[in-house]
This record gives structure tokens, sequence and C-alpha cells, in this order.
């Protein structure tokens, strides 16, 4: 699952659909263009409170994944907004078949 999971993260970061840092993901999630919250599954307490309150506030799904960063070609980052339903589907429908995560 992480294998297919991550591919469809990067082909989404490589068309330009990602977002990422606390701003962008934040102006992404105020103007309703974020499909999709992605953080990475080692975040910090605090990012971690931040994409959950960005969640529930805007009624928006919350993945976390392994090396968010790495997937996304941005080491380091913690936190992004999918901003394609397209993507957001596609990414959905692999994580259901693997178990899923409430909320995708």
């Amino acid at each position: 699952m992480q294998t297919k999971l991550r591919g469809m993260i990067s082909l989404s970061a490589k068309a330009g659909k990602i977002r990422s840092g606390a701003d962008a993901v934040r102006a992404a999630a105020r103007r309703g263009e974020a499909a999709l919250l992605l953080a990475d599954a080692s975040a910090s307490a605090n990012t971690r409170n931040t994409m959950d309150k960005l969640a529930a506030a805007y009624a928006l799904p919350l993945l976390y994944v392994q090396d968010l960063g790495a997937c996304i070609g941005k080491p380091g980052r913690t936190m992004a907004a999918l901003c394609d339903q397209g993507f957001a589907k596609a990414i959905a429908r692999i994580n259901d078949q693997h178990g899923g995560v409430e909320g995708l």
C-alpha cells in the first residue's frame, strides 16, 4: 500500500497539485482549494495538532504518510495540501483497498 500511495502522492506533486508548508496549507484550506490534507507520520505533536484542527475546521480528510517530504520532493516538509479532486479520489481508493483511514 505504501508504495502505491507514495507513488500517487509523488505524481500529484509532479503535476503541481501539492501545496506544502504551514502557510501554504492554511491558505489552500481557507480558499477551498484543498481536497485532502497530508501530514508526515513522524510529525511533532504541534504539527499533528495543527493538521487535526485544520481538518476539522474545513471538513477535510487527513492522511498521515511516511516520509511526506521525500514523497513530494521537498525533504523536511511535514504538512501538505493536495489541491486536486481526481488525485484525492485516487488516493482514497488506494487507501480504502488497504484498510483505509477514517475520513478519506
